[in-house]
Formats: C-alpha cells, structure tokens, sequence
C-alpha cells in the first residue's frame, strides 16, 4: 500500500444534551495529544443539522502523514497514560463511534494538507457541508470513482451551488470495500433549498443523475454543520 496521506473518519454517538461538552473535551485534551509529533492534524468538527437524521451525531475528519504514523499514533494512545485519560473522559460523553480509515481519490482537491501550517481563513458565512456516501456496485468501486471525477466534479463546478472539497475512499482492510465518501461546501443555500423543496428540475434531471445509476443506485446524504469547536471551518 502506498505511503500517502490519510484520512480518518470517526461518527461519534454523543449522549443527549452532552454535545458542547464532547466539542470542548476534543479541542483541549483530545486535539493536544493527537497533533503533538506533527504527523497528524484534525481538520473538521461537524454536528448534523437538526431535523436531517439522528439526534447528537457529530463527525470529525483527521489527516494523519501515512500509515507508519498511523501506526505510532495507535500505539501512543495505546500506552501513553494521559490520552488514555482524554480517552476515558471522552466515553462518559458519547454512546459509540464508528471509525474508518480514508484513501483520497487520485483527482480529490482534498489529497495532500500541510499538517503544521494555519488552519485556511474561514468563509465569510457560517458553512453547511453536505457530506454523501455512496455505495458502487460490487467491482465497481474504481469506475464510480473515475465517473464522479470525469462527470460530476464538472458538474459541480460549472453550477456553483456547491464545492467538491474530498473524495475519498475506504482503505482495504478497514472498512467496507464498496464505499465512496464526498465531502461538499455548500456555497449557494438559497438554491441549495429550492433544490430540497422541488427536487431537481430541468438540466439538473440530466448528467450525473441519470449518469451515476450507472454506478450506483444507493447513497446516504447528510447536512453538516461545522461545530464551534472545528480547527477547520
């Protein structure tokens, strides 16, 4: 497997009403111990928007160096004392979480950060993420991904409703085969909500949704917004 970069995804069950107290216990004891040796970074908090799934959901989106420092991260949080600490705090504030381990998709703007730099300036406006996976059909995973490089990021740049920031897929191994996550910016919300009331209309019935059946027929979108707590925004 190649040493690039990667990107693991966690989706934290947080108990009831606990929300600002998981963001406040991953920014100052989680957060420290993750970035210490420079070979990490976290890069996104989200919470699901009210009203769009479940209930005290959040989302967070690490870039770590490569698999070796993977690997030492695993092993530091393993048996270094105080993250064992931030570990256990972190569990009396969330019911589960789900981890997977992501691979960028060769042609993803998302592929290479730099791990010590400032965070980017932030919008001028709050963001909301749209954040989609997406299941290709069994052998298909390379083909869907060249499809939604070649025919969907076109799309999306040519109607800049919304920002194609990550595709990424799961590493072999950790996760299920046949999965594509795409992560999105949001950039026109008045269009982006006449979309949700009508449904696609026009053109917009046209290119990738008929052209992605191609690859797919099942996918899981979620509205996101970027929690106070998130380094990334």
């Amino acid at each position: 497997m190649g040493a690039g970069m990667l990107f693991v995804q966690e989706i934290h069950d947080v108990v009831a009403g606990r929300m600002e107290e998981f963001g406040t216990a991953l920014r100052d004891a989680w957060r420290p111990h993750l970035e210490r040796e420079g070979t990490a970074r976290l890069l996104w908090g989200w919470e699901l928007t009210h009203g769009t799934g479940p209930s005290y959901q959040a989302i967070t989106l690490t870039a770590v160096r490569d698999w070796a420092a993977w690997g030492d991260l695993l092993e530091r949080r393993r048996t270094q004392q105080p993250w064992r600490d931030a570990d256990a705090h972190l569990w009396t504030l969330r019911r589960d979480v789900t981890a997977t381990v992501l691979v960028p998709a060769s042609w993803s703007p998302l592929r290479e950060i730099d791990l010590t730099g400032p965070p980017p300036a932030p919008p001028a406006e709050p963001a909301l993420h749209l954040h989609d996976t997406g299941w290709p059909f069994p052998g298909g995973l390379e083909a869907y991904v060249e499809a939604l490089g070649r025919v969907y990021l076109p799309q999306v740049q040519q109607s800049r409703m919304i920002a194609l920031e990550g595709c990424l897929t799961v590493a072999p191994g950790t996760g299920r085969h046949h999965e594509v996550v795409l992560l999105q910016r949001i950039l026109d919300w008045p269009r982006f909500a006449e979309l949700l009331a009508r449904g696609e209309q026009g053109a917009q019935r046209g290119g990738w949704m008929i052209e992605g059946m191609r690859y797919r027929d099942r996918w899981l979108s979620r509205l996101l917004r970027v929690a106070p707590w998130s380094p990334w925004r």
